[in-house]
């Protein structure tokens, strides 16, 4: 990324092709599936209805920042959780099966984005549930950096 993609507000832009975007884990068990056997893909599930998974924009975000912000979010869960590390994947894959990758910083997290799944996905179990499948095959793990976190 260029600073010249980076608006004056500090927000870095569009997402870019060459960028990883990490979804958060914050299950034991899937941690442990994603190291021991790949990611399962209830990582990329969201809530029934919604088309947009949230993921980190981990190319351009200081490790230390979206590492913390991700503890702060598991701590915000109810219950509180714990935060493992991220699946991994490029947005230049994403788009390339055929999905939307769009910047959406949040307040307290500039390295924000979504993946957005298709029309039909909305509110189609099945759908959702392949756009998951098919997102965990091309993802990798990445657990949480040595002396952080859990």
């Amino acid at each position: 990324m260029t600073t010249a993609n980076a608006d004056l507000n500090g927000r870095p832009g569009p997402v870019e092709d060459d960028e990883e975007l990490g979804r958060s884990v914050f299950s034991g068990r899937q941690s442990r599936t994603a190291a021991n056997s790949g990611v399962p893909f209830h990582v990329f599930l969201e809530r029934a209805g919604e088309r947009e998974i949230s993921v980190d924009r981990l190319t351009l975000a200081p490790l230390a920042e979206v590492t913390a912000n991700a503890i702060g979010v598991a701590a915000q869960r109810n219950p509180p959780r714990n935060f493992y590390g991220w699946a991994v994947v490029g947005s230049g894959q994403v788009r390339q099966a055929g999905y939307e990758v769009r910047d959406s910083p949040l307040p307290d997290n500039r390295y924000h984005a979504d993946i957005v799944l298709p029309d039909n996905a909305f509110e189609n179990a099945d759908v959702q549930r392949q756009c998951a499948i098919e997102l965990a095959g091309m993802s990798r793990w990445h657990p949480v950096p040595s002396g952080e976190g859990i």
